[in-house]
């Protein structure tokens, strides 16, 4: 797993003098990369940036290196094994001075192309800490499997082989060891005599049926046990159990301490035996984009809650007035909604009319202040909401925020 510390890091510690950076978010989910579909809109956010930069007025020199960078951005998307392994990634380029790194990301807030005196690594710290470290937990009747995922990637921590109880022939009446089973678990049936009128096969699947539902408890109950002492050994802040789901695989919940139930996010269906980390990675952050398309909704009920108290605007100007005073607690953003406005770049806020708080700022005119005001938002650790539903879109008026303090 990569060191994101030591790239945060290297990045932060980056301090060009008169020159600038250029920043890349990019979204790399399996719809953007049919038929190379991210390459267009790359294409189109240089399009779109093109008289932003010309807004900036930088030195010759400084102009050169941008649109450098910008070359070899694109020639760095355009290698296919560069981006294996994620669903967004964040770029840094300063041709200039020959600096150039990336990070792959589960996922990025928006689109961004962006050029500044320094990284804009905001967006990578507040994914690292929305999506905190994962727990996985793969079992079935024979393979308890325990991974770790977070920003970086996925690592298997644990596996190790459970035995079964297994038959190599059709049910007997008992007296006989069952053929199969392995390892701890070898149960005996006993033998009986029944009354003339009982047939003896009904009674020995019966009591294969309660072994093997005994079995699996036993199963649940060592993998929830197993679990409790990694989540004691490396906390973890979610937790995602996958399996065969008709084999009740949810009874696990019975079983799991409150301390580690209570992070249980949801289930994934995998075969845990033929498993891929990259498998399991996917399936998790499926699981975990479906929760925060349900969770939509509920945010949206919360606006028109807070709203009514005062705790909470709806309105790109307002939201923009809100960041200027550092009083938004959770920016609500629309997925793909753009602005057009103005940018105070002493100050580095961002509003709709040519107008700045610093008597001799000179504001420059952008082509999307969404950009600027998820970056204010992020500088101010506040956290952010995007939107995807289309029809819950409609409530939100430009963009739309949950405030600290009562106005």
């Amino acid at each position: 797993m990569v060191d994101l510390r030591q790239s945060l890091e290297k990045l932060t510690s980056f301090r060009p003098e008169k020159c600038f950076i250029t920043t890349l978010y990019l979204r790399l989910t399996p719809e953007d990369r049919q038929n190379n579909k991210y390459l267009i809109i790359y294409k189109d956010l240089v399009k779109k940036k093109g008289k932003d930069l010309e807004a900036l007025n930088l030195e010759k020199e400084t102009l050169e290196s941008v649109k450098e960078d910008i070359k070899n951005i694109q020639e760095f998307l355009s290698e296919p094994k560069n981006l294996e392994g994620c669903r967004g990634i964040a770029i840094f380029s300063c041709s200039k001075l020959g600096f150039f790194e990336y990070i792959k990301l589960p996922y990025v807030y928006r689109n961004r192309l962006m050029f500044s005196p320094d990284p804009l690594v905001r967006e990578i710290a507040a994914i690292d800490e929305e999506l905190g470290r994962i727990a996985i937990l793969l079992l079935d009747r024979k393979h308890i499997r325990y991974f770790l995922m977070d920003i970086t990637g996925i690592e298997e921590k644990l596996d190790f082989l459970e035995p079964l109880t297994t038959r190599a022939h059709r049910f007997h009446s008992g007296g006989a060891l069952l053929k199969g089973a392995e390892g701890t678990f070898q149960y005996r049936m006993p033998s009986r005599v029944a009354s003339p009128n009982v047939i003896q096969h009904g009674m020995g699947e019966w009591r294969f049926y309660t072994r093997l539902k005994e079995e699996w408890h036993k199963i649940l109950k060592l993998a929830s046990d197993a679990l409790f002492e990694e989540w004691k050994r490396v906390y973890f802040d979610k937790l995602v159990i996958g399996g065969f789901l008709e084999e009740g695989l949810k009874q696990i919940e019975n079983f799991l301490h409150p301390y580690v139930r209570e992070k249980l996010v949801g289930y994934i269906e995998i075969t845990p035996e033929e498993a891929k980390p990259h498998q399991v990675w996917e399936r998790t952050i499926n699981l975990l984009w479906q929760r925060d398309r349900e969770q939509e909704k509920e945010i949206i009920n919360e606006l028109e809650e807070l709203k009514g108290k005062g705790l909470a605007v709806n309105g790109t100007s307002r939201v923009l007035e809100m960041l200027a005073i550092g009083n938004v607690r959770t920016l609500i953003l629309p997925e793909d909604f753009e602005k057009p406005g103005y940018l105070c770049p002493k100050s580095h806020l961002a509003f709709l009319k040519p107008e700045c708080p610093l008597p001799d700022e000179k504001a420059i005119p952008l082509s999307d202040i969404v950009d600027e005001a998820l970056e204010e938002a992020l500088d101010q650790k506040a956290t952010v909401e995007v939107i995807v539903d289309k029809e819950l879109q409609k409530k939100v008026d430009g963009l739309a925020a949950f405030l600290r303090f009562k106005l």
